[in-house]
């Protein structure tokens, strides 16, 4: 029977040969998605194995060098920017000729000597010297390998320093290893929702795919097996043909996939998640995973169109008996509200939890709920499709309405892989959203291309005066400046406590004038001197946003005697001006400043990195879900439309013109889809505000651009599916079809 099966799938027409390709390449697609999001999380760790080095301080959670066989190194690492990417600065000075060797340098770099990454090298041979290369003395003597990169495009610079230089200093510490432990991410509460949900979104699609592409044609495949019955063949050898018949298709389909893997791998390794592209490397499979998708996608394939008989009787005589499935009921909503209930009652004590396991938990109970959405989802299709009979005034309306009525499990199974994609990406866009605002909340920011730089912090002194006015002066006159603001302190010694405690009078002082050009305080006298509080530094100028607070003047205070705590330029926002003013301030003040120079943009990004890589998430959830869903939908309707194909010819022979059977197929699909897809949208809302109430969040709607975006995936597939699949309806109920029907 197995030798009959391959005949049958190889020379049983074009027909047959046409929907063995059909269902190979919608399993390859699946399969090639699947091997995709497989590599991901091992992918996203090795940039935290890469970025272990970075962690490196004076007692390591896994040294990677015996600290007993080493001489101390000093070490100070410092995040530099540049035209909105961040580099990763790093000043290094050798106690001794067995200091320990960061990963992906030969040798440490020496006095007035740089060990740079290759994008960085790319970066300061473009970029003009009094914008970049100015802030790093020496010369580029080392290229720094990838084990310490976590993606092609990361910027580092090494500085080599005699000891002299370093010793004392703000920030640098004395290390005999180089961390080696990878970095620890510490997911939030959300976080780990978010990786469980995002698992899901990434799964459930994707093996909706290649179930509807195993189960493409399994009308026609019934109507060839009667005919098989008729001569002789038992129930347990059909089954076996259909095993083998869908085995040849998904095999075919998961070696393709692998194929296909190999081939799109590159330009997925393009895709930044976490702040950084990837190598090509990263994204290798495991043998367990190959072996696992190799395996698991043909299993897969053969369930379904063993599953496709389930509901099938075929007779010596060879006449088909289709069971007819009972009627969706009510009880169709119990494993959805029971999923809902356990999810809502684990969810607080696992958002207090830490370990792997909670991921691992949340996996499941999330799963609980999606399988729920698919269970209720037949009962939504028949509630939409008895909707539309009833009010359906034309044909097309009609015919589509008794369809979803008779068969709503068919209906929804077309549509299933866009209403789960719908689901979790809402919730992962509110989430991403809500990251979002917490950054934004009313707050005035500093004007646009502002440069703030944060001298005086608990272990860095503030600059001395004369220097400090050099610097102003040096800064005024750069070309594109529009002010600068001078923030003085009365000690130079570093802050203790922070604002200094109340009744002590006003700890920083500074022009009027100035602070109205940048924004930072109101004043009433622009000619005044002025006294501010602390928290100008602790917290507007690390955070960009500008103060509110009245800066009242104050009598006897000299600004040029006072030591700097903080300088703000504003410029003309243009490029050069602000690296050039970046570079005076990093030339003058160095990595010994508590916080380097950063602009408007750059504190912005910062302070919404998270929000950031969850909206890349989203975003990214979003497209991949919507086009595997969208895949889904076109296999779906060619199969049922091949599985109808007698009726539809039918129809047309008995005077229903093509144009309204176009109509009928777009309104079974997309009636039901928009419908499901609003109280899918719902559901994922109503989740996502529970999760935020349980992590004391408020809620917050998703972004404006989310909306748009769903509204055109949604239709965007629509018309891709109705391109792809009226011409084969056209064709399918042609006169010259239909005579052999």
């Amino acid at each position: 029977m197995i030798w009959l099966a391959v005949r049958l799938a190889f020379a049983g027409g074009r027909e047959s040969l046409v929907r063995l390709v059909a269902t190979a390449v919608g399993v390859a697609l699946g399969a090639t998605l699947l091997l995709l999001a497989a590599v991901l999380y091992p992918a996203l760790h090795a940039h935290d194995v890469r970025r272990a080095w970075t962690a490196t301080s004076a007692h390591n959670v896994r040294p990677a060098q015996n600290p007993a066989a080493t001489d101390p190194l000093l070490w100070r690492l410092s995040l530099d920017h540049y035209d909105g990417q961040v580099i990763t600065w790093v000043d290094v000075a050798a106690l001794g000729p067995r200091a320990p060797v960061p990963p992906g340098l030969a040798r440490l770099p020496g006095p007035g000597q740089l060990a740079v990454s290759p994008a960085m090298d790319r970066l300061l041979r473009a970029a003009p010297a009094s914008l970049l290369k100015d802030r790093y003395p020496g010369r580029v003597l080392q290229t720094i390998g990838n084990a310490a990169l976590a993606g092609p495009g990361q910027l580092i610079v090494f500085v080599g320093h005699a000891p002299a230089q370093l010793r004392g200093q703000p920030w640098v510490i004395t290390v005999r290893s180089i961390e080696s432990a990878p970095i620890d991410v510490s997911l939030t509460r959300q976080g780990r929702l978010v990786l469980g949900i995002g698992v899901i979104a990434l799964l459930a699609p994707i093996l909706v795919l290649i179930a509807t592409a195993a189960r493409l044609s399994a009308a026609r495949r019934e109507q060839r097996f009667a005919a098989l019955r008729l001569v002789g063949a038992t129930p347990r050898q059909v089954r076996a043909m259909t095993a083998v018949e869908a085995a040849l298709a998904a095999i075919a389909g998961a070696a393709f996939g692998f194929v296909l893997f190999d081939l799109f791998r590159r330009y997925a390794a393009g895709v930044n998640l976490d702040g950084s592209t990837f190598f090509r490397s990263d994204l290798r499979l495991t043998p367990a995973l190959a072996l696992l998708v190799g395996l698991g996608v043909p299993a897969l394939g053969v369930t379904v169109a063993l599953a496709s008989l389930r509901w099938v009787q075929i007779s010596p005589l060879g006449v088909v008996r289709r069971a007819t499935p009972a009627r969706p009921s009510w009880r169709r909503l119990i494993p959805l509200a029971l999923g809902l209930v356990i999810f809502a009652a684990t969810l607080p004590v696992l958002s207090n939890s830490q370990g792997e396991w909670v991921v691992a938990v949340i996996f499941v109970t999330m799963g609980l709920v999606i399988a729920g959405i698919v269970v209720a989802g037949p009962l939504l299709t028949l509630a939409v499709g008895r909707l539309l009979g009833r009010l359906a005034k034309r044909p097309p309306a009609l015919l589509a309405g008794r369809r979803l009525a008779d068969s709503p499990g068919a209906g929804f199974r077309a549509i299933s892989g866009l209403i789960l994609a719908v689901f979790v990406v809402t919730i992962v866009s509110e989430f991403a959203a809500v990251s979002q605002s917490r950054y934004v909340g009313g707050q005035a920011q500093l004007p646009a291309g502002s440069v703030a730089a944060v001298i005086l912090g608990p272990q860095t002194p503030a600059m001395d005066p004369d220097p400090a006015t050099a610097l102003l002066h040096s800064l005024a006159g750069i070309a594109g400046v529009r002010g600068v603001v001078g923030i003085r302190v009365r000690q130079r010694s570093p802050l203790v406590g922070g604002s200094g405690g109340k009744g002590l009078g006003p700890t920083l002082f500074a022009r009027c004038s100035e602070l109205l050009v940048g924004r930072i305080a109101r004043c009433s006298d622009p000619s005044a001197i002025v006294g501010i509080s602390a928290d100008v530094l602790e917290k507007n100028l690390s955070f960009g946003v500008s103060g509110g607070a009245l800066a009242r003047p104050v009598r006897g205070v000299a600004l040029a005697r006072l030591p700097l705590a903080a300088v703000v330029v504003t410029t003309d926002g243009r490029l050069g001006t602000i690296e050039t003013a970046r570079t005076v301030l990093d030339t003058a003040v160095g990595a010994a400043a508590e916080f380097l120079p950063l602009t408007t943009a750059d504190i912005t990004a910062q302070n919404r990195q998270l929000g950031t890589e969850l909206g890349r998430i989203g975003t990214a959830a979003l497209v991949l879900t919507l086009l595997i869903a969208g895949l889904s939908l076109a296999i779906s309707i060619a199969g049922g439309l091949i599985e109808r194909k007698r009726p539809f010819a039918l129809l047309r022979l008995s005077g229903l013109p093509l144009r309204d059977l176009n109509k009928m197929l777009l309104a079974e699909t997309a009636i039901p889809l928009l419908t499901i897809a609003v109280a899918s949208t719902g559901l994922g809302l109503a989740v996502s505000a529970y999760v935020l109430w349980v992590n004391h969040e408020s809620w917050t709607p998703p972004s404006a651009g989310y909306w748009p975006a769903l509204a055109g995936g949604l239709l965007l597939a629509l018309a891709v599916a109705a391109a792809a699949t009226m011409p084969l309806l056209a064709r399918l109920t042609s006169l010259e079809t239909a005579r052999f029907e």
